[in-house]
């Protein structure tokens, strides 16, 4: 499991620049609330567009990361796909608030596959991206009457922390942070039959290299190594933005495992599996995955 770092806040984070930012983060979040989904979706775009402007550093990061995995497109291409990234990510931001009226509005594909995650008596995991909008997966498997278990990670201001983890948490869900705690709670909940839902395509460093976009990265094997141990299932699942604020929930058929003697053979093939699956979807719809973070190592963003 991915190890999460405590960063120790300064005295000015913790009591003027943490509590100034989650009162902006609320004054936004009931601001959105009030107006109709459409509107705070369209809102959301043009957010995202503005907040686009200011983020010189997380630009240059997801235009390396465009690069790499699309080098047969132009830089006015890699361009067009970062800005459209940002509206949709802004209209994600916009759409929080209204998650519950979004559910109305989403197409299930693969419904079937979610009951037999609820009727085989066994937990497992639910693997998707941070592609479309990640969060209604959660949504759209309580209304089915699968608890998901997120695991995800805890953010730096505790004040917006306790704020975000309310709004996230579902009924008879939990969120789970990432670190040693949350794995030892992830194996106690498939242990009692629950699924987990993991975002398998951010980097680790103490990953195992994986192909990702014709290049060895490194790749959280947790997912792959628990189910194999514990003999549960993975089902891949994806939420796609159709148009507006309409989506798309696709869920798979349970991947299949490999049968090596060698386990950590094994754990590399399904992990090898994902990343094809995540590459697809990514090659599918590129605006809508998140292009902004270190998938490649480190010292790539610094020249």
């Amino acid at each position: 499991m991915i190890k999460q770092k405590e960063k120790k806040r300064t005295f000015l984070q913790r009591f003027l620049t943490d509590p100034l930012t989650v009162g902006s983060i609320l004054c936004l979040w009931f601001f959105l609330k009030k107006m109709p989904l459409d509107t705070a979706s369209a809102f959301g775009a043009g957010l995202g567009t503005a907040v686009s402007v200011v983020m010189k550093k997380k630009n240059k990061t997801a235009l390396h990361n465009l690069k790499k995995c699309f080098p047969e497109k132009t830089e006015k291409e890699h361009r067009a796909i970062l800005r459209a990234m940002w509206r949709h990510f802004g209209r994600m931001m916009g759409e929080l608030p209204h998650m519950q009226r979004i559910y109305e509005r989403i197409q299930i594909v693969g419904a079937e596959y979610i009951q037999e995650a609820k009727k085989d008596g066994k937990g497992g995991f639910f693997c998707s991206a941070h592609l479309g909008n990640w969060e209604l997966c959660g949504l759209v498997m309580h209304k089915a009457g699968v608890p998901l278990h997120l695991v995800y990670r805890k953010a730096n201001n505790p004040w917006a922390e306790k704020f975000l983890y309310q709004k996230r948490q579902l009924p008879g869900a939990q969120l789970i942070p990432k670190g040693t705690r949350g794995a030892k709670k992830i194996i106690e909940l498939i242990l009692q039959g629950e699924h987990i839902g993991v975002l398998c395509d951010q980097k680790l460093k103490e990953g195992i290299e994986v192909p990702f976009f014709g290049y060895l990265v490194k790749t959280a094997p947790a997912v792959a190594a628990v189910a194999l141990k514990m003999n549960v299932p993975i089902f891949p699942a994806r939420v796609i933005r159709l148009k507006g604020a309409h989506y798309k929930l696709e869920v798979l058929p349970k991947m299949l495992f490999p049968n090596s003697p060698n386990q950590k053979e094994n754990v590399y093939e399904i992990m090898k599996s994902i990343n094809e699956l995540l590459e697809k979807w990514i090659r599918e719809h590129p605006e809508q995955w998140l292009w902004i973070h270190h998938r490649w190592p480190k010292e790539e963003y610094n020249n």
